[in-house]
């Protein structure tokens, strides 16, 4: 089996280097946090409120008035939501191989399916938020799991490190 080495700075620093999730984690909720700060700045949305929207799944409405904390929170919340699904792929790479020799149709896959599990249950089941509430945002977000989150997850797989 081939591996992919990295050779930029973030990847070579210690708390990295063995760590192909935590880096993947970190850099695909920057991404599509991103990405939706972007698309809801069109809507004269401001970034605060987009993280606190995250946060919302856990702390419901109270996370609007949190201010710059619940924002934080919300991209923690993210983040080891990010990373956690780097793990998972990471994980089912080790024991179906052709997700690591198909990077790119294994990751947009995964990327939908977990659009699909987030979107689509998780947090209808977590808030009082109706699932795919506008079908703009939802094309957006189902594209941005795959392409955004799925298919680094499927690419971080195939670097050597710790385990998931």
């Amino acid at each position: 089996m081939r591996t992919l080495t990295m050779t930029s700075p973030l990847a070579a620093a210690p708390a990295f280097r063995h760590h192909p999730v935590l880096l993947c984690g970190a850099l695909v909720s920057a991404l599509d946090l991103a990405l939706a700060i972007a698309f809801w700045a069109a809507e004269d949305v401001s970034a605060g409120r987009v993280l606190q929207g995250v946060a919302a799944w856990l702390l419901g409405p109270a996370a609007y008035a949190g201010g710059a904390a619940t924002a934080l929170f919300g991209v923690l919340l993210y983040t080891g939501l990010m990373c956690a699904l780097a793990a998972g792929y990471r994980g089912l790479a080790r024991r179906h191989d052709a997700l690591l020799r198909r990077p790119l149709l294994g990751g947009a896959l995964y990327g939908a399916a977990a659009y699909l599990l987030i979107f689509g249950l998780a947090v209808p089941a977590l808030t009082s938020a109706p699932a795919f509430v506008r079908p703009d945002w939802a094309a957006v977000c189902l594209l941005a799991y795959m392409f955004l989150i799925g298919v680094p997850c499927a690419l971080f797989a195939r670097l050597p490190g710790r385990h998931a």
